[in-house]
């Protein structure tokens, strides 16, 4: 039986050596793909979007280092029609299973077409409901030549590292498809996206598929401050929507006060001038948890009041800080401070009718059935909506807990 069974086997073998030979079996690429990493969206001038996309491809050995980016972008009514188009100019099919970052020019996010893309988008090209929405000022295809590298094929990697740290300073927030279609579809509470730029005095990398600038525009700087070196794409603030429609932009500080409403404001550090203009104090700010939310909805304009925990630790400014001075003076004047940024940034988002600090799903909670919250329709009752903060600041400095604190 051994033998009958080895007998078998040298055939098999002889029989697709002399096919391979004869060229019935042609040679098979390992991976035959194109990764998308990143896709963006922009309006077009032939049609009416422009879609790019940044693609990983592999070498020859399949390694991360002999792997290459490449910025391909097209036109089309929709994203199927841009794929057609690109693919008749490359040796691969594109694949979105990799995709980690969907950028949106801010003309685009404007007309509340993120949600239909999402739509068009999942169902067929298989992209991941975790892969993070971003909104850019300017151009998607600019940003994303800005923020590819000759040196390293990882953009996924390099883009979420950068994005982490500033994250992990409250500057801007993480959102992804479920969060954003889920907030949308609930009518909850409503979104902030990572707000992205391009500094248009960083020169590009040669990256293929990108085209170095005749001209910068000297305005054109990171925030408004000019820097040597570094990425040309960079983050900045947030995207505040409603429903599934931008609004507006906020600043990074800002964001890092719409951030301690929701629990998710891990650090920061903020900077107080004195009155007069004399000295000031460095505080390092971090997040005590998930704020307390009392909410009235008994009348048409509903109340409520949100107290949030606070950890500080002065860095500088204070040198001669004690217990006392700390409990009567200057806790009391940080707290204050505050409560006034926690509502000015909340009259902000509620001009522009975003409910960006959830308190919907507090309302939520007031009723027993879906058709009982539908029916309130909290969106139209939101613009009345009344709020009081309450902020209570602790410290973390041992020089002055020591002593009572």
């Amino acid at each position: 039986m051994k033998r009958i069974s080895k007998t078998i086997c040298l055939m098999l073998a002889a029989a697709f050596a002399a096919l391979n030979m004869a060229g019935c079996i042609s040679y098979v690429a390992i991976d035959e793909y194109g990764y998308v990493m990143t896709v963006g969206v922009d309006k077009g001038e032939t049609y009416e979007y422009r879609f790019c996309f940044i693609v990983q491809v592999e070498g020859e050995s399949q390694g991360e280092s002999d792997a290459e980016n490449v910025v391909l972008s097209a036109e089309g009514d929709n994203i199927y029609d841009a794929v057609a188009v690109v693919e008749v100019g490359v040796p691969y099919q594109l694949n979105f299973g990799r995709a980690n970052y969907m950028l949106f020019s801010k003309d685009v996010a404007e007309t509340g077409y993120i949600s239909r893309f999402i739509d068009e988008s999942f169902k067929n090209l298989g992209v991941r409901r975790s892969t993070k929405l971003m909104v850019v000022l300017g151009d998607s295809l600019d940003y994303c030549i800005g923020v590819v590298s000759k040196d390293n094929p990882n953009t996924s990697k390099r883009q979420y590292s950068i994005l982490r740290d500033y994250v992990s300073e409250g500057l801007t927030p993480i959102t992804n498809i479920a969060m954003f279609t889920q907030n949308v579809n609930a009518k909850r509470g409503d979104n902030i996206v990572t707000l992205g730029a391009t500094d248009d005095s960083i020169p590009n990398e040669e990256i293929t598929g990108s085209s170095q600038d005749s001209e910068l525009n000297p305005n054109s700087t990171t925030a408004g401050v000019e820097r040597t070196g570094g990425l040309r794409a960079y983050y900045m603030g947030c995207a505040v929507f409603d429903g599934g429609t931008m609004k507006g932009v906020l600043s990074g500080r800002d964001t890092e006060i719409i951030l301690m409403t929701k629990g998710m404001f891990r650090a920061g550090r903020i900077t107080l001038h004195h009155e007069g203009g004399e000295g000031h104090m460095v505080l390092l700010l971090k997040g005590g948890g998930t704020p307390k939310v009392e909410l009235s909805i008994e009348s048409d304009a509903p109340y409520a009041k949100m107290s949030v925990r606070l950890q500080c630790h002065i860095e500088c400014g204070e040198e001669d800080m004690d217990y006392n001075k700390w409990n009567r003076e200057v806790k009391p004047m940080l707290e204050d401070y505050m409560e006034r940024e926690l509502e000015r940034v909340f009259t902000l988002c509620r001009g522009m009718n975003s409910d960006a600090y959830e308190i919907g799903k507090y309302a939520a909670m007031k009723f027993h059935s879906a058709e009982d919250w539908e029916q309130y329709d909290w969106k139209s009752r939101y613009p009345e909506l009344n709020m009081e903060f309450d902020v209570s600041l602790y410290v973390e400095n041992e020089e002055i807990n020591s002593l009572g604190g």
